[in-house]
């Protein structure tokens, strides 16, 4: 579990684990619009600093919501994909934004 866990097995602290920290929320509306490089994230949360971004990436691949692959039509970049899981985030990422507009 990662520094400042709930140490709980309650489904809603575990989720608040990984979905809580700050910008993941964010981030995660840019990956679900449709970026998945580096440079395209940074760029649609320019305030996030791009170590907490790559920190970011981490924790949301090791918590299996985003996976991390070699370009195959450019060598040395890489691309960011949700994966399933991730992608069952969307809805409750749009309620997000539905809720914060109102």
């Amino acid at each position: 579990m990662a520094a400042g866990s709930y140490k709980q097995f309650c489904p809603v602290a575990m989720a608040a684990e990984v979905l809580c920290t700050r910008w993941t929320v964010v981030l995660l509306r840019e990956l679900i619009a449709g970026s998945t490089r580096f440079i395209d994230l940074r760029r649609g949360v320019p305030r996030m600093s791009p170590a907490l971004l790559s920190q970011r990436l981490k924790d949301l691949e090791v918590a299996g919501i985003i996976t991390r692959e070699a370009s195959k039509a450019e060598p040395g970049i890489f691309e960011y994909q949700l994966t399933p899981a991730g992608i069952e985030l969307g809805p409750i990422v749009e309620a997000f934004g539905m809720w914060g507009q109102r």
